[in-house]
């Protein structure tokens, strides 16, 4: 019998959706303190290549430069929100088994809205504040000022590698976290 060769799936968001057995429609990040992250570099300068981002229990794989300028914008528009956190939080103590272990392909430019929010806490002795950054699918929770900072100085990496390994690189080299950046918006 002939063994039947099947062609490779091509990477993109609705096959990757589709082929799935069940996915995620939506899922959150909390960001406190300092974040340390891996960057990895697969298939370098060829249609297939991939920057992939580790920091603690999420793995983050960008197929495009337009995907990590694309987030790199959506976390640097909430600065004007960081006058309203803290500086910084306590650290949570460390437990392996009681963090979700999540994987995020971004194929595309993510769209992305921006929006602080608080609550009152249930004694009433305090408002807790934090900024919820909403990437399609994911919410990233910023919860203090070094958070921010170091999730910026992180994906501004990813940023510079991906220009370097992506075949789109040239066309995203603007840097969204510079005060001169406008946005490439798309054209109707």
């Amino acid at each position: 019998m002939a063994k039947k060769i099947l062609p490779a799936p091509s990477v993109g968001s609705a096959t990757l959706a589709a082929n799935a057995p069940a996915f995620v429609a939506q899922t959150g990040l909390r960001l406190r303190g300092e974040q340390r992250g891996t960057i990895d570099v697969y298939d370098a300068r060829t249609p297939h290549a991939r920057v992939s981002l580790t920091i603690g229990t999420v793995l983050m794989s960008f197929w495009s430069a337009a995907a990590v300028q694309g987030l790199l914008e959506a976390i640097a528009a909430a600065k004007v929100t960081l006058i309203r956190l803290p500086k910084s939080l306590p650290a949570l103590p460390y437990d392996p088994y009681g963090q979700p272990r999540i994987c995020i392909d971004w194929t595309t430019r993510p769209g992305y809205a921006v929006v602080p929010q608080s609550r009152v806490t249930d004694d009433g002795a305090q408002t807790l504040r934090w900024t919820d950054i909403n990437v399609k699918p994911v919410t990233i929770q910023v919860l203090d000022r070094v958070a921010y900072n170091s999730m910026v100085r992180i994906l501004r990496d990813v940023h510079a590698t991906a220009i370097a390994v992506c075949l789109d690189g040239p066309r995203h080299t603007a840097d969204p976290t510079q005060a001169c950046y406008a946005a490439d918006l798309p054209t109707q």
